[in-house]
């Protein structure tokens, strides 16, 4: 029986806000060491239960080190970061005598204090214990920044085929799968990497619908293709500040580097040739406001996008809720802010006190200024839910629920994703019931709210994650660099 160490770190970082990422926001998600790996994901929706599916279909003994998840936000601390990667390291080297190989499920989009690419130095110093023979096989999200260092040490790259994304399971089965062909000797991965000079915002990275849709179909046509493994698309997280910056095209095929470079450059020829296709107006707040008030019924959903908690933002904009306060929309509307103090000084008066208070715009003050309004706290709690997309635990901290008028403001201590209802139902609200509902992402919210949002608005604000590239203040990035550059 082949053993193979698994080991999962997920951390995506926006370069323009001011926290650091410690081991407490590991935790809020899920930090599990050896045996309770296994315990904890495998009937999850992370790239870990799909591991475990085609470990067990093949007869494969996985050897868990570790799984991190840390979602999103600033740079990961050095500390944190430094004990996460020796961790894993420290049980690859108790095992390697042993192992015939490794699989590492990673986001691909991390920055930390001091390392522009700590998935490459994790990964190079995992070849350097495990040797040049044994295969390393990776999945990574699609919005990874794929580096040389990571390439040039793995055997394989495997990539989320989907945005918003509901592969991800999948992802971590398909690579799994091809680890195990590779110990068995049935095949032969050579890999291409094509880097384009171009980075774009993840409204259009839905894979349901052009521009990436195309793109994404010929993507999966290539993996098909005879002779080839795999392919991948990587638009990358666009709010990375840091040298080489850009779209990648990683193409995986069976002991022939012509092949796997000849698809890599015909899929990289097709996206750099879309790439003004994925330049897209959105629609101004009081613009928003104005067709909410004029659409009967509800809820209209608010994208509110350049405040993506997803893609790192702090999720402190005030930009919509002092829009409410100027040109109020009937009904409730549902807010997220957060706020540590805020929540804080709520939970001192209590349930049912009214407060006067500044709300948001402290956590990222480039972008945002606080709001002052009067409300009544309505419900207080931990910030602890279960999230359903994907799977997995969330805390958000000390929670409470302001209400000032028909505006419900969800004020937490921590940052959490918006792809699902869970973050307002889990206290006290309904977005189904609700006739403004503001989240705070590009897209990946559309598979729960699609389905019943009476209309869905892409709202047009500035911040961190600000898909106007354009208006961010990039520094280290390799120019030229479209759309920052006319080329």
């Amino acid at each position: 029986m082949f053993r193979v160490l698994l080991a999962n770190l997920a951390q995506e970082t926006c370069s323009f806000v001011e926290s650091k990422h410690t081991l407490e926001d590991f935790q809020r998600y899920y930090l599990y060491t050896g045996p309770e790996v296994l315990e904890k994901l495998r009937d999850g929706t992370m790239e870990v239960a799909g591991i475990i599916k085609a470990a067990e279909e093949d007869g494969i003994e996985l050897v868990p080190s570790l799984a991190s998840y840390g979602g999103t936000g600033g740079p990961v601390t050095t500390a944190a970061y430094t004990h996460l990667r020796d961790e894993s390291l420290a049980d690859a080297r108790r095992h390697a005598e042993r192992l015939d190989g490794a699989i590492l499920a990673l986001h691909g989009a991390m920055l930390t204090e001091d390392l522009d690419d700590p998935e490459g130095d994790l990964i190079a110093k995992l070849r350097q214990i495990l040797g040049p023979a044994k295969p390393i096989v990776c999945s990574l999200d699609m919005h990874a920044h794929v580096t040389e260092e990571l390439v040039g040490n793995a055997t394989a790259l495997v990539a989320y085929h989907t945005h918003p994304h509901v592969d991800i399971a999948d992802t971590g089965y398909r690579a799994m799968k091809l680890l195990g062909r590779v110990l068995r000797r049935e095949v032969r991965p050579v890999m291409a990497h094509r880097k384009l000079q171009m980075i774009t915002s993840a409204e259009q990275h839905n894979t349901s619908r052009p521009p990436m849709g195309p793109l994404m179909q010929s993507v999966i046509a290539a993996e098909r293709e005879p002779g080839m493994l795999a392919a991948g698309i990587y638009p990358v997280q666009a709010w990375l500040d840091i040298p080489n910056l850009g779209w990648s095209i990683v193409t995986v095929a069976d002991g022939d580097p012509a092949l796997a470079r000849a698809k890599a450059d015909a899929l990289g020829e097709l996206a750099w040739k879309a790439r003004h296709a994925f330049l897209r107006d959105r629609t101004p707040v009081a613009e928003a406001l104005r067709i909410a008030r004029e659409t009967p019924g509800g809820p209209i959903v608010l994208a509110d996008s350049s405040d993506g908690t997803a893609g790192g933002a702090e999720g402190d904009s005030t930009v919509l809720l002092r829009g409410l306060l100027e040109s109020p929309v009937p009904g409730p509307c549902l807010l997220l802010i957060t706020d540590p103090e805020a929540a804080a000084r709520c939970a001192a008066v209590g349930v049912g006190q009214e407060i006067t208070l500044e709300v948001g715009g402290k956590l990222t003050p480039a972008f945002f200024q606080p709001v002052r309004l009067t409300g009544t706290v309505r419900t207080l709690s931990d910030g602890k839910f279960q999230m359903k997309n994907p799977k997995m635990p969330a805390n958000r901290g000390l929670t409470a629920v302001l209400q000032a008028g028909d505006l419900f403001i969800v004020l937490s201590r921590k940052p959490v994703y918006t792809w699902d209802e869970e973050c307002y139902r889990s206290v006290g609200l309904f977005p189904r019931e609700a006739k403004l509902v503001q989240v705070k992402s590009p897209g990946g919210f559309r598979p729960v709210y699609e389905p019943f949002a009476k209309a869905i608005i892409d709202m047009d604000s500035p911040g961190p994650c600000d898909s106007n590239l354009r208006r961010l203040p990039f520094k280290r990035v390799t120019r030229p660099l479209f759309p920052l550059d006319d080329i």
